[in-house]
């Protein structure tokens, strides 16, 4: 007797880092004609997973159980990084519909590097972590998933790459700013895109804020691997938490953990001068790209990021 078989996701939210993607997936899983795998959020279900069966048995521990909800979602910011990825997605679901969510890319840098070092991921000063010469070609790793600061900011080359395996049509671009300013007119746009009900209204909590740590001791119980941490979780969680229950209890620590006020970690005092010119120089490497992204989505971001620089030449 064959397997169960869970079912695949038919609409992706394939990114951008630290642009509300934490957000916008809580409140579109929120639908009642949506069924989402909240407990791999960002995790790229064929890097983990990349024997179809162990993926098949991993989706089938995610719990409410499916209940043949029209659209199945799942939400990880690296798919757009890596073209792989997407052909993947394109192989195993080609009529997908894809969400992407754009933010301006020098702000997107700064607080990626901030979020990182709450995470106790990132040890570097700020010059040194975001002005560097970018990388063109790498692997999928978990440092190439963080500290890769400039090359995340390339739209226009990622979306370029997306569009080799799927139609505009396909695609929905989002702003960063309207989901933050007007968010029940872009969730309109979701459901609309994804032919559920426009009417729903979701709780408009935001999650994932970079903010400031309230216990540094506690972040780095939840995030240095450790052998205490590891016999934690061998003797004390694994027997009695189901493992798609973990990520979310992590998470919501994280989140209890995090103040809502600080903009950045306390213990990180970065003069307005070093970020006005490392604002400088990051604009910099993003300028041609985002006249290239508005050409291939007639859309008008260099304007909305870049109004008072020159475009260009090449």
């Amino acid at each position: 007797m064959s397997e169960k078989q869970a079912p695949f996701p038919n609409a992706f939210l394939i990114g951008i880092q630290k642009a509300g993607t934490t957000t916008l997936n809580d409140w579109i899983s929120q639908h009642p004609q949506v069924y989402c795998y909240n407990s791999l959020k960002d995790i790229p279900l064929f890097v983990k997973f990349p024997e179809p069966d162990k993926l098949n048995k991993r989706l089938l521990l995610e719990t409410p159980a499916y209940q043949n909800e029209p659209v199945v979602f799942h939400a990880a910011v690296n798919y757009i990084f890596y073209p792989s990825l997407l052909q993947q997605i394109a192989a195993k679901q080609p009529a997908a519909k894809l969400l992407l969510i754009l933010r301006n890319p020098v702000a997107r840098a700064i607080s990626s590097y901030f979020y990182f070092r709450k995470m106790i991921r990132e040890t570097r000063d700020i010059e040194t972590a975001l002005i560097y010469q970018a990388k063109k070609d790498f692997e999928i790793t978990r440092d190439n998933n963080d500290f890769t600061y400039i090359e995340h900011g390339f739209y226009y080359e990622q979306l370029k790459n997306c569009l080799q395996y799927f139609s505009k049509e396909q695609l929905l671009v989002l702003d960063y700013d309207e989901l933050k300013n007007n968010p029940g007119k872009l969730l309109q746009e979701v459901f609309h895109f994804l032919n559920i009900d426009e009417t729903f209204k979701p709780d408009l909590t935001a999650k994932n804020i970079t903010g400031e740590l309230k216990s540094k001791y506690l972040q780095q119980r939840l995030v240095n691997k450790s052998g205490f941490r590891k016999w934690v979780v061998d003797k004390l969680i694994d027997p009695w938490l189901p493992v798609n229950k973990r990520k979310l209890l992590k998470n919501k620590m994280f989140e209890m953990n995090t103040s809502k006020t600080a903009r950045q970690p306390a213990d990180i005092f970065v003069e307005e001068e070093t970020l006005r010119k490392i604002r400088e120089r990051l604009t910099e490497f993003y300028l041609h790209d985002t006249t290239k992204l508005d050409e291939l989505l007639n859309t008008n971001f260099f304007s909305k990021w870049f109004a008072h620089n020159t475009i260009p030449k090449e």
